[in-house]
């Protein structure tokens, strides 16, 4: 006879495999913009039955929604709980002021970003002051080789980690403005690393103008990046190297106080 001992390891069990079923779900969706019922389900390894049921949680309790395509796919609210703590993460509480300032004396949308999966990962944003602004949410990836944002993060890659990457980036694109080469990238980060800013306009999106600066940490590596990005219709005399001034202010004045020293070797 089975003892209450045995039933409650029996329901540990379950609940064990239910959040590891869980888990490799929301995982194997946060890498794909969408899944089918039938192409999920062999790689999670659930049958369809059970899958539909645990999809029908997740959709209950909106971590997941399914588009007309029938095909599941994330919603924000999973990234919109992670972020609830994220004024404890050092860097986004340390760059959190600056870039209020930097938005307040621009009028324009800063954004700040971390290398996450050869994306650029956006982690904080202050946005414009007007209404027709640059809107970019918290939590979504950027490509890296057509935004000034991904393009700091390129630049502070190892020669090995970098040729990884354009050895396997396929670089779509967008616009006509996009870099399609990998030979031409080579030469923009060369162009960034010396300059110490990337730029971008109308690569990733139509009619955006970006800058970008790196953040740096104690021993100079570069672990972010700080972008203000507007529309070119409100593009006047002077702007740009006014925003690009207060940009490199900012940056510079976030990577102080996350350690950094400014050789002047």
């Amino acid at each position: 006879m089975e003892n209450n001992e045995d039933k409650m390891d029996d329901l540990s069990n379950l609940s064990t495999n239910s959040v590891y079923r869980t888990i490799k779900i929301l995982e194997s969706l946060s890498v794909n913009s969408g899944f089918t019922l039938e192409e999920l389900a062999p790689i999670v390894g659930l049958a369809k039955p059970t899958l539909f049921r645990f999809l029908s949680i997740l959709q209950k309790l909106d971590y997941v929604e399914k588009n007309r395509d029938n095909r599941y796919k994330l919603t924000s609210k999973l990234f919109s709980v992670a972020c609830r703590s994220i004024d404890d993460v050092e860097l986004s509480r340390i760059a959190k002021p600056f870039m209020e300032d930097l938005s307040f004396n621009t009028g324009e949308t800063s954004i700040l970003c971390i290398l996450e999966d050869n994306s650029a990962l956006h982690v904080r944003t202050v946005f414009s002051r007007y209404e027709q602004r640059f809107y970019e949410r918290i939590g979504k990836h950027s490509p890296l080789y057509c935004t000034s944002a991904g393009q700091i993060l390129l630049s502070g890659l190892s020669e090995e980690d970098f040729q990884k990457y354009i050895s396997k980036e396929i670089l779509i694109p967008y616009t006509s403005n996009t870099i399609k080469s990998p030979i031409k990238l080579r030469e923009v980060i060369k162009e960034i690393k010396e300059n110490g800013f990337a730029e971008s306009v109308s690569e990733y999106e139509q009619n955006i103008h970006g800058l970008a600066c790196p953040i740096y940490d104690h021993d100079g590596t570069i672990i972010a990046s700080l972008s203000l990005n507007w529309p070119l219709f409100r593009e006047t005399e002077g702007k740009r190297d006014f925003c690009l001034e207060n940009l490199i202010k900012a940056s510079s004045e976030i990577s102080t106080n996350m350690g950094y020293v400014l050789s002047l070797k």
